[in-house]
């Protein structure tokens, strides 16, 4: 080799500083990766949780209806007994019981 072709080819510097470039490249890439996906993960995460209190609520409003619907049933049943129970007492006083 002549002195044309050693100026021609990179030193161990430039090996070194490529090689170093290279590796804060890879880093770079892997940290956006994780940081893109964690951000998924958390978004992905937020809307589950999301999903499952509107889920909860939907069910707990059912359930009010649904107590509702039954203290209504209640009043309404607590009334015909009340009447048929002074119906009967009425029926057995009429027949001096």
């Amino acid at each position: 080799m002549d002195g044309d072709e050693e100026g021609q080819s990179p030193s161990g510097f430039a090996w070194y500083q490529l090689g170093k470039m290279a590796a804060e490249n890879d880093r770079h890439t892997s940290q956006t990766i994780s940081t893109l996906l964690h951000r998924r993960r958390t978004i992905s995460a937020q809307d589950d949780l999301q999903a499952r209190v509107q889920a909860l609520a939907a069910e707990n409003a059912r359930l009010r209806q649904d107590l509702a619907d039954y203290r209504l049933n209640y009043r309404d049943l607590k009334a015909w007994a009340d009447r048929a129970e002074a119906r009967i007492d009425q029926l057995l006083k009429e027949r001096g019981e």
